[in-house]
């Protein structure tokens, strides 16, 4: 009896595995960096309070949606304006594709907001016959202001642009242009508390220097790293780059880097 119950019970062990249900791993391909985005729609999300922003495009013949990591700069901060006024905005964008270790991420290069069809008033005054010699005062009580008041009410619009949007004002910052170039800029490389890898740039002959950016993830990057992790701390890089702004801070979108030689050295 004791064996009986010893092989029931090694029975049931072993066969509970195989009738265990799987639940089937989908794995989505990763996009090729360079790859550029067009007119895509999608929303902006974030898993947790520590998680990056996050964008997801649905695909309309219902196959597997794709999330990228969207990087930061002035788009990104209109996007997220939008989102605080009005949750699970969907946005019509275009951008590039980056990518590190195995996730994607997205610069946004142009967004603009989706909204509601707008209700559209037909005209309760009717028009004045064109064939009349003589024109009333009642023809003249509409201002400039309210017709263009009136044809906005009409007509509406179903994409709007957050881009010049008065209520969403992006400020303005001397220091630096989003979308400003660098070429072989001569800089050392720190690391914040965060882990985070740090540009700061040495003057130039006028004794000025760009801020100190956050390098952004791509492919760049990652061999950049590489790299100076078996370097010494203090040695410099020459670095290729556009400068993003994102809620007054500096960030480097690294297209290219190399290491200084002799002939890059300053006297």
């Amino acid at each position: 009896m004791v064996i009986t119950m010893k092989l029931a019970l090694f029975f049931l062990l072993f066969a509970a595995p195989l009738f265990a249900q799987v639940v089937p791993i989908t794995k989505v391909p990763l996009f090729r960096e360079g790859t550029k985005i067009k007119e895509a729609t999608g929303t902006l999300s974030r898993e947790d309070v520590n998680s990056p922003l996050s964008i997801t495009i649905e695909q309309e013949s219902g196959g597997i949606s794709t999330t990228f990591i969207v990087l930061p700069n002035e788009r990104l901060a209109e996007m997220e304006a939008v989102t605080l006024k009005k949750e699970n905005s969907q946005f019509r964008f275009s951008g590039e594709v980056f990518m590190y270790g195995s996730k994607n991420f997205l610069l946004v290069r142009s967004v603009v907001s989706l909204g509601d069809h707008a209700n559209r008033n037909h005209p309760s005054v009717i028009p004045t016959d064109p064939n009349l010699l003589e024109i009333t005062k009642d023809d003249f009580d509409d201002s400039v202001h309210e017709i263009f008041q009136e044809l906005e009410n009409a007509m509406g619009s179903l994409v709007s642009s957050i881009r010049n949007a008065a209520e969403n004002p992006v400020k303005s910052d001397e220091q630096f242009v989003e979308g400003a170039r660098i070429t072989s800029r001569r800089c050392h490389l720190v690391r914040n508390e965060s882990g985070a890898w740090i540009a700061v740039f040495v003057s130039d002959s006028t004794g000025l220097s760009d801020p100190p950016c956050t390098i952004l993830p791509n492919m760049a990057f990652n061999s950049l790293t590489l790299w100076f992790s078996k370097q010494n701390p203090s040695t410099p890089v020459l670095l290729t780059g556009e400068l993003l702004r994102y809620h007054g801070h500096a960030f480097l979108s690294l297209h290219s880097w190399r290491p200084t030689h002799k002939t890059d050295h300053l006297p």
